[in-house]
């Protein structure tokens, strides 16, 4: 691979394309390696997660028989507003670039590729990636308006865990980072779309972080610790990191061992902490594919 002329990153926007192009080899063979070994990643993930559940129910000294599942139940029951937020955001990032992508279709999309991220790739993205093509986006407008509405996600669950960290040493960094960060992809989303779409975009992150947080203290209840919102919301950011580790299936494991690492910052239970996590995931798969079963049902009698 040639290297890269430096006017290809400010040429306009034909440089996003011609970057996404020269990347497309790339990208390629590590799909195809990733894909190779989807059962072995699969199957480390299932280990790592089942394992460290075990763990960290045997060190809460918490029995699997006592967890009060009408607590969980409500955290599925929450995440409904959540996966139906997500469909929004992706017809509302359609709308961005032009497209129409209607919120009944995106809602049934987005509950897809929640599911999809149990393979060893950002499936989800890829997913939503496609459906913007197959809209009539361009790869470099699809890939431009995911990046920055992914890197909002993690720039607002970053704001929410510094704020929730401000009595530590971390939490005033933290949050003035994320709050930088947040306002620059803003301004880029104001750029691409205009300020309604931006606005839109920024509520609804906002939004869906607040329902991650409070399903989080459902959880919590659920394990019988006394937990409050600003406990759940300081781990409202390891979702967003353990999804985007691509080589690990959905992040499992991968996002409750960053919560337990957070939990040592603010001096509270690592396996709590772990353990929660774990049951917001088992309360995200159930109500994702509770959705697709719906959609799927509603199709079926509608022939």
């Amino acid at each position: 691979m040639r290297p890269l002329d430096p006017s290809q990153f400010f040429g306009g926007e034909t440089s996003p394309a011609s970057l996404a192009t020269r990347f497309l080899p790339s990208i390629g063979w590590m799909r195809g390696f990733l894909a190779r070994h989807r059962r072995i990643m699969l199957a480390l993930a299932g280990v790592l997660f089942v394992g460290g559940f075990a763990w960290a129910l045997a060190s809460a000294d918490i029995a699997f028989s006592t967890i009060a599942w009408n607590w969980v139940g409500g955290a599925i029951a929450l995440g409904f507003a959540g996966v139906v937020l997500n469909g929004l955001e992706l017809s509302v990032s359609a709308k961005a670039i032009g497209r129409r992508f209607p919120a009944g279709e995106a809602i049934h999309l987005s509950s897809v590729g929640i599911l999809s991220n149990l393979l060893p790739v950002p499936a989800s993205a890829l997913v939503r990636g496609a459906a913007l093509v197959a809209r009539g986006a361009t790869l470099a407008q699809s890939g431009r308006i995911l990046l920055y509405v992914g890197l909002l996600r993690l720039a607002v669950a970053g704001a929410i865990t510094g704020a929730a960290l401000l009595g530590g040493p971390l939490g005033l960094p933290v949050l003035a980072v994320s709050m930088l960060a947040s306002a620059a992809l803003v301004a880029l989303l104001i750029r691409t779309g205009g300020l309604a779409c931006a606005a839109g975009l920024l509520a609804l992150r906002i939004g869906m972080l607040g329902i991650v947080a409070v399903q989080l203290l459902l959880c919590f209840r659920a394990l019988g610790a006394d937990a409050g919102l600003a406990d759940a919301a300081l781990h409202a950011i390891a979702p967003v990191v353990g999804s985007a580790v691509g080589i690990v299936p959905g992040g499992l494991g991968v996002s409750e061992a960053i919560g337990a690492a957070l939990a040592l910052l603010a001096s509270a239970s690592p396996a709590m902490a772990f353990a929660a996590l774990a049951l917001n995931r088992i309360a995200g798969y159930a109500c994702a594919l509770a959705t697709v079963l719906g959609f799927q049902l509603r199709g079926a009698f509608a022939r």
